[in-house]
């Protein structure tokens, strides 16, 4: 069988634990360690690096060419062609561009990050067609948020259809920029969206995400990216929610910047037990990535506190000493937790083996 170098001190404590228990003999034990065969990864790692160079190469000169606009109207002026015109022919360029990446894809589908990384093309050719085409509609009266989403719906098909995450992610990101626009227009650019400023609309959007996620699960086709979306939506949501625990609810920043930071309080409490919950909930399901994410916004809202409230009254030679011997008990305590996990990673992985 083939391993890579470092799974092979895994492997023989594995066959060694195996032999101690009696679960094979000797000359079994012996010859599971001469079938372990080597896998020289050296090869494998320069051939990745250099189809990932060829392909951000290309990447950049492809992008530098769609992003610079003038050459675009350069040619729509020289030959009268109309806004219109070029997203048509933008959308073209993805189809072909997607019926390229799905050939890669079939092909040599070990070939994950490059596979993905010529995915930007189909990204950023989208993104030129949509805003054409925007443009050639006068952006519905200043709706924007109507071509957003009709961008973000042909993110989504495309990323089902090849199977890409980081169109998926793409997807995800438009999303931030739909429900800025869209509420926006809603409320006719006031600074209110029933009765929410935008750390709060957020706030609930993140939320709706994360019920989202529940929808996604029983979706077929967009089980795969229901890992990606839980990600995002919990990002989204304890992101928005600090924000929302620094301005509250204030109007505009003019407003905030002259109340007091205390008048928050109640908005820094709720966040904090609320991280404090993300954390613990982690912890208790043994869910990594909620454990990690209620660990890093308990620690940015720590460190938000601390600034909020000691930055003015705190000589500024000692405010940093804090901070500084702060961070490494921060790094240590890391650390320490660190050690058990892996221990426990490889005993995992030596019971999965027996």
């Amino acid at each position: 069988m083939k391993f890579e170098p470092q799974e092979e001190e895994v492997i023989n404590k594995a066959v060694k634990h195996w032999l101690n228990e009696g679960i094979v003999d000797e000359a079994t034990s012996i010859k599971m360690k001469e079938s372990i065969e080597l896998v020289d990864n050296n090869k494998n790692v320069l051939i990745t690096f250099a189809i990932v160079a060829s392909v951000s190469c290309g990447l950049l000169a492809f992008g530098a060419l769609i992003m610079d606009e003038k050459w675009i109207e350069l040619m729509r002026r020289k030959y009268g062609i109309s806004e219109w015109i070029v997203g048509v022919l933008f959308f073209a360029v993805s189809i072909f561009l997607v019926y390229i990446s799905r050939k890669r894809h079939l092909k040599a589908p070990h070939l994950e990050t490059a596979n993905e990384a010529f995915n930007i093309t189909i990204v950023m050719s989208i993104a030129i067609a949509f805003a054409y085409t925007g443009r050639g509609l006068g952006y519905q009266n200043g709706n924007y948020a109507i071509i957003l989403l009709l961008a973000i719906i042909a993110y989504a098909c495309v990323a089902v259809y090849l199977k890409s995450g980081l169109l998926w992610i793409t997807v995800m990101i438009g999303l931030i920029g739909w429900w800025g626009a869209q509420t926006y227009f809603w409320s006719h650019g006031a600074d209110y969206f029933l009765g929410m400023n935008y750390p709060l609309r957020y706030t609930v959007f993140g939320f709706l995400l994360l019920l989202s996620v529940l929808l996604i699960r029983q979706i077929k086709l967009l089980r795969p990216f229901r890992s990606i979306s839980r990600g995002a939506a919990w990002l989204y949501f304890l992101t928005a929610s600090w924000t929302l625990s620094v301005l509250g609810n204030s109007n505009n920043i003019e407003t905030w910047s002259q109340t007091r930071q205390g008048y928050f309080w109640y908005w820094a409490v709720s966040y904090s037990l609320l991280v404090i919950a993300v954390a613990l909930y982690g912890f208790r399901k043994k869910d990594a990535m909620l454990r990690d994410l209620g660990l890093v916004f308990l620690l940015v809202n720590i460190y938000t506190r601390y600034f909020e409230y000691f930055w003015d009254r705190t000589n500024k030679g000692l405010f940093f000493a804090i901070l500084a011997v702060s961070f490494w008990w921060v790094a240590k305590t890391v650390e320490k937790w660190r050690k058990p996990a892996i221990i426990e990673t490889k005993k995992d992985l030596q019971a999965g083996e027996n």
